[in-house]
């Protein structure tokens, strides 16, 4: 990483001077997908499951998984071996059968006190389930004009 600054000063002979920063910034984790979002029907099964898998040189264990609300879907948590690394796997499942939307965040605590908690946004958008209206009943019900009528009427 390489970044720029600009500071003033009141010196008349270094009014403005530019420091640049270098520095490596190490990933403590990758989150994939970084974020959840359950869309469908309502009575489908619907669920994602995130790697959560530590950087390099970045052992953690997972201690708690916490939901903001929690109220539309369910959660579990599982160690696995991803690259040959140990890695965590979040399934996210809906639990909603109503139509609507829901927003939240699950909050990964870890045993490193030195980082913030993993947050994952979860959302979910559940559709009614399509029921053909009045016109498109009437039409099944009259025979289109190619279609042959029924044999012994």
């Amino acid at each position: 990483m390489k970044k720029s600054i600009k500071v003033y000063t009141n010196d008349p002979k270094n009014e403005k001077l530019t420091l640049e920063l270098f520095g490596l910034v190490k990933t403590f984790v990758t989150v994939k997908p970084s974020k959840v979002f359950l869309k469908g029907l309502v009575g489908e099964n619907l669920s994602e499951t995130v790697s959560i898998i530590p950087g390099e040189n970045e052992d953690f264990k997972i201690l708690q998984v916490n939901a903001l609300k929690g109220a539309d879907y369910k959660h579990s948590l599982k160690e696995v071996e991803i690259e040959g690394k140990k890695a965590y796997e979040l399934t996210v499942e809906n639990t909603r059968q109503t139509e609507g939307r829901y927003f939240d965040k699950i909050f990964l605590i870890t045993d490193r006190t030195d980082q913030a908690p993993i947050s994952i946004i979860v959302s979910g958008y559940i559709e009614r389930v399509p029921t053909p209206n009045a016109e498109e009943k009437e039409m099944k019900a009259v025979p289109e004009e190619n279609e042959p009528e029924p044999a012994g009427e």
